[in-house]
């Protein structure tokens, strides 16, 4: 039979949930430090229970958020959070832009075979070894690649190596160009 998930008692915040209202570990260690009570997790990874969570008593937990001092903390952690996402943003942009120019130098050539109209997968299979060689090649260029920017950079090759069967095979699709994370599909209609 399986028991009904801990919950955090009245009157108790867990960190959990002090996080969501702006708290940082380092707040929390240097506002409130040692936690009031606790409770029993309740997950577990693998077979092993996660340690008990840590509970704060609220009454605690906003009197230290009405201090000037707080609230100035607060206000740089944020900032330092931003910061920080801004510059991993911007880290990944100029990496993704240096994947998308490795990616269009390469210029697959098209063996042409008498494929049957429609044969995409097996136009696509026949240039596999092509692919994977072009991989090889700029891993040993500008590698080792993440799992992120290996699935990035796999994309940017297939979609050259779509690019290059539809001119060869007058029926193949004609790849579309990927989407940017973020962008906002154009609107047709201004009304």
């Amino acid at each position: 039979m399986k028991r009904p998930p801990p919950v955090t008692p009245e009157g108790f915040l867990a960190t959990q949930d002090l996080k969501d209202r702006g708290w940082t570990a380092r707040l929390i260690r240097e506002f409130l430090g040692d936690h009031d009570a606790e409770r029993p997790n309740g997950l577990k990874m693998g077979r092993r229970r996660l340690p008990p969570v840590k509970l704060y008593r609220a009454e605690r937990a906003e009197e230290a958020e009405r201090e000037e001092r707080f609230l100035v903390a607060q206000g740089r952690a944020m900032e330092a959070r931003e910061r920080a996402e801004r510059a991993g943003r911007t880290r990944r942009a100029n990496r993704d832009r240096l994947l998308d120019a490795l990616a269009d130098d390469w210029q697959p050539v098209i063996q042409v075979q008498p494929l049957r109209k429609g044969a995409v997968r097996l136009a696509r299979t026949a240039q596999q070894p092509a692919l994977a060689a072009e991989l090889r090649r700029l891993e040993r260029l500008a590698g080792p690649f993440s799992a992120v920017d290996l699935r990035h950079l796999k994309r940017a090759l297939a979609f050259r190596l779509d690019a290059a069967l539809a001119s060869a095979y007058p029926w193949f699709p004609a790849p579309q160009p990927p989407v940017p994370a973020g962008a906002r599909p154009a609107e047709d209609d201004w009304d």
